[in-house]
């Protein structure tokens, strides 16, 4: 099958047809990619994912695009051709992994369905990742990630001072639905090695968000009110928070842990703490209004010198750029680079260390339209008229 497949990926041979579009499917297979799958990614012949049109342009595409879209094939098709759907079809015959991220009924009518596709090939995983799933009375609904955190309840716990909700830098729900649809494939194909079937998936972002909310619901149905501020694990524990320094930076303290806390007590001075660290009474927040007065005293470098060599699990808080410099990043490997044709150096995020490897840049569309072509046995005749008749994009 591929063959940049090593050995030493856990998943080389193993094919993919991704035909989502956006953050969450194309995350999903990335990582399938980077472990060594073929991923083959299936975009509208003109315009591509639109992902590709994204925010944080670099040069001609996303930063959202280019991110996570390395190490797969771009095959550019018009699904409403009739010879577009007969290609995916074939292609689907010879897969391993199906992912679609339409709306509930839409693969269905392109004849790209679970039970067309699964007739012809009984092995294949088919993973549907949409934004409310398959069933109930949102399936159908749009939405992207604000929406999904705000509908979960996530939204209403990642506030600023004053209590209003955010906008996160970064999109949540679209990254736990894409982890959520990535567990469910492994698991298939785990089951497939023992009974040589492979089986429908129906994950939804939605869902994935709710996943970040797992202690939280349990709390909620016992009573808990959840209201930021008031959690112990947000502004509620002295031992557990954000602290602003003198130059208006921030020190992340986790210190949970009694010998973590007691240690750091001890390290500013303040033996006196020890015991009123997991309080959530007016003693505790005496405590964190105290704490956020020593942690304003110093800049941000001077904490991280006086805590040099001191495990109390405190850290500062680091811009992206900061972060991708840090020693520990540098040394697993969690910032690689390649070089695009059109866009020149690219930086991304790194393959988990001795799983996998970033290997070839974001496809260009239709990139590898007339090679996979070639190989489901199209003739070169039949792949000029394909593109001629505007069914295939190269």
């Amino acid at each position: 099958m591929p063959a940049t497949a090593t050995s030493h990926f856990p998943l080389p041979g193993l094919r993919v047809l991704d035909l989502s579009a956006y953050l969450p499917g194309a995350l999903c297979t990335m990582i399938l990619a980077d472990w060594g799958a073929e991923v083959i990614k299936v975009e509208p012949r003109l315009s591509g994912d639109p992902l590709r049109h994204g925010p944080d342009p670099v040069r001609r595409e996303s930063a959202y695009f280019l991110g996570v879209n390395r190490n797969k094939k771009s095959l550019a098709v018009d699904l409403r051709h009739e010879a577009g759907r007969t290609i995916v079809q074939r292609l689907a015959a010879t897969a391993d992994v199906f992912v679609e991220g339409y709306r509930p009924g839409k693969a269905e009518r392109l004849g790209l369905g679970y039970s067309t596709l699964a007739a012809a090939n009984p092995r294949l995983v088919y993973l549907s990742l949409s934004g409310y799933g398959q069933e109930g009375p949102w399936s159908s609904r749009g939405g992207h990630d604000l929406n999904y955190l705000a509908l979960s309840g996530v939204l209403s716990l990642l506030t600023d001072r004053e209590g209003r909700p955010i906008e996160p830098g970064m999109p949540l729900g679209d990254l736990f639905g894409a982890l959520l649809g990535l567990a469910g494939v492994l698991a298939a194909l785990v089951e497939r090695a023992q009974t040589g079937r492979g089986r429908y998936l129906d994950a939804a972002i939605y869902e994935g968000a709710f996943y970040c909310l797992a202690p939280l619901i349990t709390a909620s149905a016992a009573g808990a009110p959840l209201q930021p501020g008031t959690l112990a694990l947000s502004g509620g524990w002295p031992c557990y928070g954000i602290y602003p320094t003198r130059d208006g930076r921030f020190m992340a303290l986790a210190a949970i842990e009694p010998h973590f806390w007691s240690d750091f007590c001890h390290r500013v001075g303040r033996d006196d703490w020890v015991p009123l660290g997991w309080s959530l009474d007016p003693e505790g927040q005496r405590v964190r209004a105290e704490l956020a007065a020593l942690f304003a005293s110093r800049t941000q470098a001077e904490w991280v010198e006086l805590l040099a060599g001191a495990d109390v699990c405190c850290e500062p808080l680091l811009s992206v750029a900061e972060a991708i410099e840090h020693p520990q990043a540098q040394a697993r490997g969690l910032v690689a680079h390649l070089t695009s044709p059109e866009e020149g150096p690219l930086a991304q995020v790194g393959a988990p260390a001795g799983m996998g490897a970033v290997r070839t840049p974001p496809p260009r569309l239709g990139e590898h339209s007339a090679e996979l072509l070639r190989e489901l046995g199209y003739t070169p005749e039949e792949v000029d008229a394909l593109v001629a008749a505007r069914a295939v994009g190269v």
